[in-house]
Formats: C-alpha cells, structure tokens, sequence
C-alpha cells in the first residue's frame, strides 16, 4: 500500500431514463457455450479462437436494449478482440459489432426490439482467447432522441495568448440536444508527444458510451484541448501560459458555445497533461470539482514554486468543498519516483486523495485498461436529476 487514501470510487446512477436493474458482481465464469443473461446482472464468460458463447433473454416488443462485451480483468494478459452477434426470436441476425468499445471491446446501443420472445447474444473472439464480462441494459430514450451514441467533433481557435491557432474536441453526450439539459464535463489533457487526440485515440468516448448506454454513469461531455507549443515549455506567466489558455480561452469558448454546466466541472490529464491539471486545478480549486493525474509527470525543479503543483500543495487551504484528488499510475512506470513525490506532500498538508496502483507501464494500453476507474471518479457525485435546462 502506499500513501494516501488507497480506494476504488464505484457509482451506479440513472442516465437518460435509463432502466438499471441490479447491476452487481458478474456471474461466475462459464467455460462453454453460455447460458441466460438478465438485464442489469453482468456475467463473465471465457473464449478461446474457435468458440462461440451464446447468451439468451427475455425481451419485449418495443424494448431498446444496450448490450456490452468487454475485456475482464481489463489489463489482462493476451489480446482478446470481442465481437457481438444478436438474434431475433427467429434466429434471424439483426445487430452485430466488433468495435464500438473501447480498443477491442464490442458495444451494441439502443436496438430497437420489433417483437416479444427470447433473443440470443453471440459474443465472438475474432480468432484470440481471453475472459469477458458481458452485461445487458434497458435504455428508455427521452422523446425525439433516435440513438443513445454520442458525438464528437473537432474545432479550431486563434489563441492570443499562445500566438498560434490551436484544436480541440468536445464529445457531447447522447441526445444532448433533444433533452435540452446543461451538461457537465471534464477538460481532459493529453500528453506531452500527442495531441487533442489522444483521449479519443485511447477510447474515452467510447467508455462514456458504454458506460452511459449501460446506467453506469451520467451523461457527460469532454473537452480535449490541443495544447501546442505552450503547453510544452516551462512558462508560467500572467500573459504568456498554458494555464491561461486554458482559463481565459478555452473555457469560456466551449461554455458559451455548449450546453456545458460551469459549476459543474473536472480536469484530468495524461502524464505531462496530469501536471497541466494539477497545476491549473491547484492554482484555481474553486473552478473544479475533481483533478486527475493519469501517470503525471511531477517535477521539483520545472515550475517556479508559485506554479509548481508540488510545492503549491503546501499552501492549500483545502475545505470539504474543495475538488476531489486522484492519481494513478502503473507499477512499472518509468516515472514512478516522480509520481510518487505528491502523496506524502498531500498528507503532510492533510488533504484527503486517492492514489492507485495498478499492473502496468507509462503506455496507451495502460490508460486505456483504466478508462471506466477515470469515469467512475470524474462522475461521482454528478446525478442526471440535478442538471440544469440549456437556456440560451
């Protein structure tokens, strides 16, 4: 164990009307062939390259259903590639996927049932071998929303403060528009060789598609601004800063150009984007309600002291209000030493955080085995009721 709070966040909420019925431990394994899946009660299955599990239900005429497959353990060893089959009461195929999960998970979303009787889920390997845990939803889609997807798009702006036109992307949740509500969301930063494509590389809005689809989570957005030049170099400066862009364009762009809820907002960010979060998030606690550093690269010497989450911590006033505290990494990562400077600087200081340890390096398949720990945390305490209409 190391410092810290050592703890897993798990939320199971409402979203979009979502019918949640039990969802809870998964089943235990079977080894062959399948058996009967209920709605709301994830079971875990096992495949090897040849085999084929078949799941049965029972449905009604006029369900829309919600169906996932996922690696289970997610940092397993191998490499499982999941596929998805679903058959009417007749056997006739009307839905399949191989992809629209994270990386190599299959997701089906908001299918549309046309008649009663027991339907069959086929989940495939695609020729590899593995465990998967598989979980059924009921989806109650609000008026005039035809598909629980979401959407992501990719926009540009000529920023003054760091002198060159940057990028970023805003995935919205699904039926944004239709439910007319104010949404929140999480500025996720990227890592210090890539770009605003790096959480959507990896599979994040995926994962809220999964786990909004399936009632895990609320529906959220993201924003993945590109960070250039600035957010590279050790500037820290009133006018000259990544920090700034951040606060004074960024942010005001995308809230006054989404249905996107101000009070109601966290960052997180990937190795250097991990540092990026807790310096902004350190310097300006009242604007966040959660920070989060995937594998964040902490330095003692490349941020004056002023900026510099690692000696900013020692001069927190932190109260029961202030934003929620996360930071992961893997056991091998490169960076560890470093990752570990701000635990005990955080409980000198007193201020309660969740640090988690985990299999794995400083690398794509690490960050994106922990998607859903991310999501779990951004969005606790995030519930559908208590969002606000999108006025204006």
């Amino acid at each position: 164990m190391l410092l810290g709070q050592i703890h897993k966040f798990f939320m199971i909420v409402g979203v979009l009307s979502i019918i949640v019925i039990g969802f809870g431990q998964p089943h235990s394994i079977h080894a062959d062939s399948g058996g009967v899946i209920s709605f709301g009660e994830p079971i875990e299955g096992d495949l090897t390259p040849t085999e084929k599990d078949t799941w049965t239900f029972w449905a009604e005429a006029d369900q829309s259903i919600a169906i996932a497959a996922e690696r289970s353990p997610v940092d397993q060893e191998g490499d499982l590639n999941l596929a998805l089959e679903l058959y009417d009461p007749a056997n006739v195929l009307i839905a399949s996927d191989d992809n629209s999960g994270r990386r190599s998970d299959a997701a089906l979303f908001g299918v549309h049932l046309s008649q009663s009787g027991l339907y069959a889920i086929r989940v495939l390997s695609n020729g590899t071998s593995g465990t998967y845990r598989l979980t059924l939803a009921e989806v109650d889609l609000p008026e005039g929303c035809q598909t629980p997807a979401g959407a992501m798009a990719r926009y540009q702006w000529q920023s003054v403060i760091a002198g060159e036109a940057l990028a970023y992307r805003v995935y919205m949740p699904p039926c944004y528009e239709a439910t007319g509500l104010r949404y929140p969301y999480i500025i996720l930063m990227h890592g210090s060789i890539s770009t605003d494509s790096h959480w959507d590389e990896i599979g994040m809005d995926e994962a809220v598609a999964v786990g909004v689809a399936l009632g895990r989570i609320p529906p959220i957005a993201l924003v993945m601004p590109y960070g250039g030049e600035i957010a590279n170099m050790n500037i820290f400066s009133d006018t000259y800063s990544y920090e700034n862009a951040i606060l004074r364009e960024i942010i005001p762009i995308v809230e006054n150009s989404f249905c996107l809820d101000g009070t109601r907002r966290a960052i997180g960010g990937i190795s250097r984007g991990g540092f990026w979060a807790y310096e902004i998030g350190f310097r300006h606690p009242d604007l966040f309600d959660a920070i989060g550093g995937h594998s964040p690269v902490f330095d003692l010497t490349h941020a004056p002291p002023a900026y510099n989450p690692l000696m900013v911590v020692e001069t927190l006033d932190w109260t029961e209000d202030s934003p929620r505290l996360y930071i992961d990494r893997g056991e091998d990562d490169y960076w560890r030493d470093n990752i570990d400077l701000m635990a005990p600087r955080l409980e000198a200081a007193g201020i309660p955080f969740t640090f988690d340890l985990n299999q794995g390096e400083h690398s794509e398949a690490y960050w994106t085995a922990h998607l859903n720990d991310y999501l779990d945390f951004y969005t606790a305490g995030w519930q559908l009721e208590d969002y606000q209409p999108c006025q204006g």
